[in-house]
């Protein structure tokens, strides 16, 4: 190939490009030296007649065969087998005629060039020049005469003629047997590629009929899991499973399902049977195995495993199991499939029951959630129901959301002055955004002034925070204080009673001390006149107590009423602090007032001026000697923030949301100070608030604490209350 390419590339370049046209120019070259030699062989007319008419046949089946456009593929065999018959007839003719060797050899050649042209289509061509050659040797030897010799140009002749049709012998046996060499071998590989096929067809037809199977069985299992699925009930759940399970494997094979689950703390299990016979107990050494390595496991002969001995003395022996997980965390139970045929159960089969166990799982929590849900939500509406409270749910709109029948029936009121949804919204309206409750004034249904027999609620707003994309509500509690409200009266009209029936003595009592102490019943020794300084304290600070719980009584019956005016509250702070600071200078305590010039205030003086004599006296009392006690103050947006700090004992953290309920005393300070009623801060809180203010503490054991209470400006008078 390197050598004809190198030849190749040495030959001009216009030649290389047309020798194919070159080799179809050359083509007839043969042909008309064939031509030549038949002329010049000067051959008998008889057979110049015959080569006219084998010529003219074979130029029509040429056309024949080639020259119609309909002719191609139907008429080439029989023309070849015609130019066979052809060849035939002139080998017949040039036999039957006296002929020389000179003038048959050219008709000779010519036949043969013919067979060699058509023995691709036709291996039968050579045959007539295998059999030319020969008969025509013998016919011209017969027709010698004498014992002439063959001239050396015969002998030539001669030879070329039975080489050739040796030739055409040997290449027509060659030919046959390699055509039936490879003609076997084509029909080895024929039976060879059909096995191939009927064994391609056969397994095609097994995973046929395996797909039809498992299609089969996959549509049993969507209808199982569509089914089981389509229910939150959690029996009809379970009965689902295994009403699927038997339909998924098919009842020739499926003798018995038992579906294993645990339930608060107890095995429970359903059973699918075809007699009615089986036992779930016979099948638990399985599940127990599935469930502790939580894996599938297939058994193809219960004989086999000593743990099944008994399944298999009733005629059970193949068995597969699957774990049954239900939410996180191990499995709770297992499916179980049991078949009386050996080997009933592939891998495949517990794939697709591991598949259809993990649905299964999914729908039993779902079941178990929605029942757990429908308890809650028949727990919380017996709630609802039944406690005296009222409770309205409102949205960011201020839309009722949910309303109990308490809440309900204050919401239909329409004898009310104020609607009680409206009453509502404006409490939801003061909520801060860090959702600190806030409770209402006294809401009384019915009328105001009645004294009994009516309903008195008090009502809490607190924030409700859902998820990130639900909005927040706002519950609304109505707790009916109608029974405290009687009690509260009754305390009050009782405190009120006592404090007046104890305040003439204690005033007489007084008055006849003092007069004693100052001599006018007599001269008295040093002895009686402590005595009498020490009952005359002890009367003193009885006084102050009826005093506090007069006062106390008349703020909660709402008799004590505020005179705010402006004012310089500065000025206030600083003549409270002037008039302490001797009593501080006795307790070895350092009184600062660190106070600014504020603006002006609109405040009542005299209960404002008690709210401060009263904070510094709890500081007093609760700072060891040589501490010190601040007050400050400053203006924050349109309020004046007021604060008294200590270096005191300090407050627990757990006694600071109580220190303003009346009656409370904080247990350190009852120890250091003594017996006192606790009603101070709830006394300066009730001042505060009816100013419109607020008041709170805040307070670390061992460091101090500072109070602070809120007073409006003047310039905004509407936060006062008259």
């Amino acid at each position: 190939m390197i050598a004809g390419e190198t030849l190749t590339r040495q030959l001009p370049y216009w030649l290389v490009e047309r020798r194919e046209h070159l080799t179809h120019l050359f083509a007839p070259v043969p042909a008309l030296a064939l031509v030549l030699w038949l002329s010049l062989a000067a051959l008998p007319g008889t057979l110049w007649m015959a080569l006219i008419g084998y010529a003219a046949v074979h130029l029509f089946l040429f056309w024949m065969a080639y020259g119609r456009p309909t002719g191609n593929a139907a008429r080439l065999p029989h023309a070849d087998w015609a130019s066979i018959l052809v060849d035939a007839a002139l080998s017949i003719v040039v036999i039957s005629n006296p002929t020389s060797l000179l003038h048959f050899l050219p008709v000779y050649v010519l036949i043969a060039w013919r067979a060699v042209a058509g023995y691709r289509r036709n291996q039968a061509t050579t045959m007539i020049v295998f059999v030319l050659g020969p008969i025509f040797l013998f016919q011209s030897l017969l027709n010698r005469t004498g014992n002439a010799a063959l001239t050396p140009g015969e002998q030539w002749g001669a030879a070329s003629i039975l080489a050739g049709s040796l030739g055409c012998g040997i290449v027509a046996v060659l030919a046959s047997a390699r055509q039936q060499a490879s003609i076997h071998q084509l029909r080895s590989e024929l039976q060879r590629e059909r096995n191939t096929r009927e064994a391609r067809v056969e397994e095609l037809e097994h995973l046929a009929n395996e797909l039809r199977m498992r299609m089969r069985e996959r549509h049993a299992l969507e209808e199982g899991l569509r089914a089981i699925t389509s229910t939150l009930s959690l029996d009809d759940v379970l009965e689902q499973i295994l009403d699927s399970t038997v339909q998924t494997f098919g009842g020739e094979r499926t003798h018995a399902v038992v579906l294993t689950l645990k339930t608060d703390g107890a095995w429970n299990n359903r059973m699918y049977a075809r007699d009615g016979q089986l036992q779930a107990q016979w099948v638990e050494p399985i599940i127990r195995r599935v469930m502790r390595d939580q894996t599938p496991a297939v058994i193809a002969d219960s004989a086999l495993d000593p743990e099944l001995g008994e399944m298999s003395k009733i005629g059970l022996r193949s068995i597969i199991c699957v774990p049954l997980f239900v939410g996180d965390g191990p499995p709770r139970g297992a499916l179980t499939v049991v078949s009386a045929t050996f080997a009933a159960f592939s891998s495949s089969d517990a794939r697709h029951l591991s598949a259809f166990a993990a649905q299964a799982g999914i729908a039993i929590g779902n079941a178990e959630l929605h029942s757990q849900l429908r308890r809650q939500q028949h727990l919380l509406q017996a709630v609802l129901r039944d406690i005296n409270d009222g409770l309205v749910v409102l949205d960011t709109e201020n839309n009722v959301v949910l309303a109990n029948p308490v809440g309900q029936a204050l919401l239909d009121d329409r004898t009310a002055s104020q609607p009680w949804l409206e009453r509502m919204r404006e409490l939801a309206s003061r909520l801060s955004d860090d959702g600190r409750p806030v409770a209402s004034p006294e809401w009384i249904v019915g009328d105001p002034e009645c004294e009994e027999g009516c309903i008195v609620y008090q009502a809490v707003a607190s924030r409700v925070r859902m998820n990130d994309d639900l909005p927040n509500l706002t519950a609304i509690v109505l707790h009916d204080i109608t029974d405290h409200k009687a009690e509260e009266r009754a305390r009050m009209d009782f405190i009120s009673m006592v404090s007046h029936e104890l305040r003439n003595p204690l005033h007489t009592l007084n008055g006849f001390v003092k007069l004693v102490l100052q001599g006018r019943a007599g001269p008295l020794t040093a002895l009686q006149k402590d005595f009498l300084s020490m009952a005359d304290e002890q009367i003193e600070q009885l006084s102050g107590r009826v005093s506090e719980l007069l006062e106390y009584n008349r703020f909660k019956a709402g008799r004590l009423a505020l005179h705010p005016d402006v004012g310089d509250l500065s000025l206030l702070i600083a003549g409270t602090v002037s008039r302490l600071s001797l009593q501080a200078e006795q307790q070895q305590l350092s009184l600062v007032n660190e106070t600014p010039h504020l603006p002006l205030c609109r405040f009542d003086n005299q209960r404002i001026g008690q709210v401060l004599t009263n904070l510094i006296e709890n500081a007093m009392k609760a700072t060891p000697a040589g501490g010190t006690i601040k007050i400050s103050a400053d203006v924050h947006d349109q309020e004046v923030w007021v604060r008294v700090s200590d270096t005191g004992i300090g407050i627990p953290s757990s006694e600071l949301g109580k220190i303003f309920q009346r009656f409370y005393q904080v247990a350190k300070h009852r120890r250091a100070q003594g017996t006192h009623m606790g009603l101070g801060l709830a006394i300066c809180q009730q001042i505060v608030e009816g100013h419109g203010g607020r008041i709170w503490v805040e307070s670390e054991e061992g460091v101090g604490t500072t109070f602070t209470f809120t007073l409006p400006l003047a310039v905004d008078e509407n936060h006062i209350a008259g």
